[in-house]
């Protein structure tokens, strides 16, 4: 025993997703106080900027204005990047009475002028950098390996903290991925990907960030973090930061299917497309709907995603859009196609089931996969091209109150 290596965890980390379905039980019942405390309480132990914005909104659902108002001062402190997130969670209005309200103004307005600087925008590597050393010794010593994986979160960055939150949920999940089922990938993408590669992203997309700047004179600028993910998202983003998970774009000859199931194989990517994901990923950080109906159903979803890639076109020179956008364009070139989807969504507009149109790489058989990113993206561009105000066309797709109103000033209308 004396030989083992000896190792303790450096915090203890609750799981998210039991947190979550705790507090979705909850908020099903009315009890949306006691959901916000739980979202506050494990904030605290978690040390995430995100749960704190969970426990606002709560709060808020509550009518208590001054605690939702704690939770994003408590927020803020952990790391909270959205000036507009008082908006964005729907306390803007039931808190201007609050005493706090004035200090949490300032606060909010300080992360503003930070935050529209282009200079503010940066690429992160350290998360993958430092995953590395963790990864070894899990993989070595694989008894304790859930240990080394606790500790690479709680020895990180608040950043860092809350992508534990937002994506993997608990260390079991890490261990299955990383340790127990695809060891082999993680292993050939810590030789694949350099840091050189990752600074060509960095000068691409700030490049493109820059010209955003020009565009749309409430842009923000979050730090966006280059993290090593679980093989099943290629963008994350929380109200403090971006994430873009490294091993969703290291699509080469030489790349290990052994485990890959047949998502991931067709899902993952050459790493020249990072550069798209991460600015439609920033796109996503300027946004803030207040149709709340419509975010829930595909009608709003069409929008919410497709504005992205058509901003990220009309930032990249000579308007190119990504492969996965030209390979839909492409399809709906052909009329029979065309008028097989229009007739679809015409039919499944209203539906909260994303399934025909979103997040389906390898499990849709009649149709190209995610069709609703590029029918959002052809929705979003008529509309802009409609609108004598260019500018305020950028706005209104990314702010609408009405995401019927957007549809509607495009010439794709017949589908509402």
């Amino acid at each position: 025993m004396s030989c083992q290596p000896q190792t303790t965890p450096t915090c203890k980390l609750l799981d998210i997703g039991e947190i979550g379905l705790k507090c979705d039980s909850l908020r099903s019942v009315g009890a949306n106080a006691k959901a916000a405390n739980l979202y506050f309480n494990t904030g605290l132990q978690n040390q995430s900027s995100e749960l704190f914005v969970y426990a606002a909104w709560q709060y808020g659902e509550a009518n208590l204005a001054d605690s939702s108002l704690i939770a994003i001062k408590k927020s803020i402190q952990y790391g909270l990047n959205n000036p507009y997130i008082l908006e964005k969670v729907g306390i803007e209005e039931n808190t201007k009475k609050s005493p706090l309200r004035e200090e949490v103004d300032q606060l909010l307005k300080q992360i503003e002028k930070r935050n529209t600087e282009v200079q503010n925008f940066e690429i992160v590597t350290a998360p993958v950098d430092r995953f590395w050393n963790y990864f070894n010794k899990a993989l070595d010593d694989t008894l304790n390996a859930k240990i080394y994986l606790t500790n690479y979160i709680c020895e990180g960055s608040n950043a860092l903290k809350d992508y534990y939150h937002i994506r993997y949920e608990n260390v079991d999940n890490m261990y299955n991925v990383m340790i127990k089922r695809n060891p082999d990938y993680y292993l050939y993408l810590r030789k694949y990907i350099t840091s050189q590669m990752l600074h060509q992203v960095a000068e691409e997309s700030t490049e493109m960030m820059r010209k955003f700047a020009t565009l749309y004179p409430k842009a923000v600028f979050p730090k966006t973090y280059i993290v090593p993910d679980l093989i099943n998202g290629s963008g994350t983003l929380t109200e403090s930061s971006l994430y873009i998970g490294v091993d969703m774009f290291a699509k080469s000859d030489s790349m290990p299917l052994t485990n890959l199931n047949d998502w991931q194989m067709g899902t993952i990517t050459e790493f020249e497309n990072m550069k798209f994901d991460l600015v439609h990923e920033l796109m996503h950080f300027q946004q803030s709907y207040s149709d709340f109906e419509g975010k829930e159903i595909l009608l709003g979803k069409l929008i919410e995603e497709g504005s992205c890639d058509f901003l990220v076109s009309l930032l990249t020179k000579n308007n190119k859009v990504s492969p996965g956008v030209q390979r839909n364009l492409d399809y709906l070139s052909d009329q029979k196609n065309y008028d097989f989807v229009m007739d679809a969504l015409k039919k499944e507009l209203y539906s909260h089931d994303l399934s025909n149109w979103m997040h389906n790489g390898g499990g849709i058989k009649d149709r190209p996969s995610n069709l609703g990113y590029t029918m959002g993206f052809l929705i979003c561009q008529s509309f802009y091209e409609n609108a004598e105000d260019k500018q305020k066309a950028i706005k209104k797709i990314l702010t609408t109150d009405d995401f019927k109103e957007i549809i509607r000033n495009s010439k794709y209308k017949e589908i509402l």
